[in-house]
């Protein structure tokens, strides 16, 4: 494994997450990690999922790898939550919730555990000229576990790939997301979505070689169409665009710092 490579590390970057909710049933989802950089050079972990996702459990777990001579190994640690997680967590009005995990990294690495995981963060947001200039089919990459579905020996997630549905600089129906063309099923709901490309990619000066890799978003949809006698996904996913996610996170973190 060469862990130097962009596409393994962002393997790191996502953490499934199991709950039991408060009608007796059981849902999973996927988390992500983001960091935050704070003006003293502090990093700021953040756990980042969608609300539902979280909204009605009264217990839970997370899975985080566990770090051998600072690479991750096939061991893992779960981290258990219950109904309090979502308090004072959720971002604004958007569907998306963060929590706070240095203490628990640090409660960890007290105990003698250190946690292997890489990070998400504003570096990866698209700048502004980046977004006028996307082409409205964009391919992307986003990492979860569908259904619950991961390699559970090696503690890895699932990477699907797919194009956009609507164009990404479009608010999609008047809301700050927007569609991908792609196999999204429960459970990817709270999965980070890239643009990665690999050799070449284009902008509006043609194409450019070399690597490409922004963040551009959240799932929080999957999209079923319903009808008489059963449900038919449409292998679309609704997003939640990365500016505005990170403009709430930008607020929570002010509000935590206030406490």
């Amino acid at each position: 494994m060469n862990i130097n490579d962009i596409s393994t590390q962002l393997l790191y970057t996502t953490v499934p997450i199991y709950a039991k909710n408060n009608n007796g049933s059981f849902s999973s989802g996927t988390g992500f990690i983001f960091s935050v950089m704070e003006q003293n050079d502090t990093s700021i972990p953040l756990l980042i999922t969608n609300y539902h996702v979280l909204e009605n459990a009264v217990a839970g777990f997370v899975e985080l790898h566990i770090a051998e001579k600072g690479l991750p190994s096939e061991k893992s640690i779960r981290i258990q939550f219950n109904e309090s997680i979502i308090n004072g967590n959720k971002l604004g009005n958007l569907d998306l919730i963060a929590i706070p995990l240095a203490s628990t990294l640090n409660e960890l690495k007290q105990k003698g555990i250190n946690i292997f995981y890489r990070t998400v963060d504003q570096n990866m947001l698209p700048k502004e000229e980046q977004i006028e200039y996307f082409a409205a089919i964009e391919d992307i990459t986003f990492i979860g576990y569908p259904s619950g579905l991961y390699d559970s020996v090696n503690k890895l997630p699932i990477i699907r790939q797919g194009i956009t549905a609507t164009p990404i600089w479009n608010q999609f129906n008047g809301e700050n997301v927007f569609l991908i063309d792609a196999g999204v099923f429960p459970g990817s709901s709270g999965s980070p979505v890239f643009i990665y490309n690999h050799g070449s990619y284009p902008t509006k000066d043609g194409i450019a070689i070399g690597n490409r890799l922004l963040f551009i978003g959240v799932i929080s949809e999957t999209m079923i169409r319903n009808e008489a006698d059963a449900k038919s996904y449409l292998d679309l996913g609704k997003v939640i665009g990365s500016k505005v996610m990170y403009e709430e996170v930008t607020k929570f973190i002010q509000r935590i710092n206030k406490v």
